[in-house]
């Protein structure tokens, strides 16, 4: 049976391979007899150590299931984290991962949850779901839902129905604008079947994408970096290659990476990047035009942007992971289009993730805050 030592070394193999997590994302378990071992909130797989996990007691979690929950989603939220806080082992003082009860219900000791972008241009594609049932018939594909505990009901729901179906428990679970959750007896049959979700899915897409560098217009560039740094009160990121390029000739070219694919966007790149059009450079005083640009937007949603796109100039950023996440979001857009195009989660989900108290506390906890 897997130990402590196989659920690290998993951890770390995913953890530091960019093709599957991405800063914070994705997080792994493992169940010995009474007790589920599951990544802390907030903290990197790719570095975890023992103290990095959260020992939960599954008799505990499993009573969750029988309790009901208000209707209000932030009360029900709220109900839920005090219960899965409650079953942590004794002396536990971290903060599992939010995705806990849906590890804890899986009838495999091992299970790793990730949010691939190869994946997720399947996921996030308009004939996912198609796709899916002819590439991974074996697999089961759960509709956009809310994360959370309304999320850990719905796969649970669709996981026993697939049993009752098929005899046969799923170890595959795909989540439209999510990700991918496997399970399996041990950690090596997991790396086999990520490895054949990849080269199916690598063999599928039809185009890769192209981050090939491309030289900017020096003059328009420099005077966006100047703006967005005054704005930001620092340095901003800013970056032009051909992928990008290709997608910021006109707002409907850009289109197809004007909002959020997953959760994990949201929280690191902000839930839409701002457009900006070159109109701005035929004005007397350009900064300021672009600063104005990004206070109107600020104003008008109640965030700052942490993604600036300028029509034929290049992307300017927050910071490192912002640019990390909006990369990811061009990657995706380019997978979707094997997959019908680009699908994005819908407002009224942005608009959860975007208040939703356990996303803030995972970007605050991994910022250090």
């Amino acid at each position: 049976m897997d130990g402590i030592d196989q659920l690290i070394e998993t951890s770390h193999l995913f953890g530091n391979d960019a093709r599957f997590v991405l800063l914070g994302g994705g997080n792994t378990s493992l169940k010995i007899n009474e007790t589920m071992w599951i990544k802390a909130s907030g903290t990197q797989l790719g570095t975890i150590s023992e103290n990095g996990f959260v020992k939960m007691s599954l008799v505990k979690l499993q009573k969750i299931w029988g309790r009901a929950y208000s209707d209000d989603p932030k009360l029900r939220e709220a109900q839920v984290l005090s219960d899965m806080m409650n079953s942590r082992e004794e002396g536990e003082t971290l903060r599992p991962s939010v995705e806990v009860l849906l590890h804890s219900f899986l009838p495999f000791p091992c299970v790793v949850h990730l949010h691939p972008a190869l994946v997720n241009g399947m996921t996030c594609g308009q004939t996912g779901l198609d796709s899916c049932s002819s590439l991974f018939p074996d697999a089961v594909w759960i509709p956009l839902v809310n994360p959370g505990f309304i999320l850990a009901n719905v796969v649970r729901k669709a996981f026993l129905e697939y049993k009752e179906r098929t005899g046969n428990f799923a170890k595959v679970i795909f989540l439209q604008n999510h990700g991918v959750f496997v399970a399996g007896d041990s950690f090596a049959e997991i790396n086999g079947l990520y490895a054949r979700i990849m080269d199916k899915l690598g063999s599928f897409v039809t185009r890769q994408p192209n981050f090939d560098e491309v030289k900017p217009n020096r003059k328009r560039f420099d005077a966006a970096v100047d703006a967005v740094s005054q704005y930001f009160g620092h340095s901003c990121v800013g970056f032009l290659n051909r992928e990008l390029s290709n997608r910021i000739v006109t707002r409907d070219s850009f289109e197809s990476v004007s909002s959020a694919f997953t959760p994990d966007h949201i929280v690191y790149s902000g839930f839409m990047p701002l457009w900006i059009d070159d109109s701005v450079f035929r004005t007397k005083t350009p900064v300021q035009a672009i600063i104005a640009e990004c206070r109107s937007f600020e104003e008008k949603n109640g965030a700052c942007p942490k993604v600036i796109a300028i029509q034929g100039t290049g992307a300017f950023c927050e910071s490192d992971k912002s640019k990390l996440l909006f990369l990811d979001t061009m990657k995706v857009a380019a997978y979707s289009e094997s997959f019908g195009g680009p699908r994005f989660m819908t407002a009224d989900q942005i608009d959860f993730i975007r208040h939703w108290e356990v996303e803030s506390y995972r970007a605050k906890a991994a910022s250090g805050k």
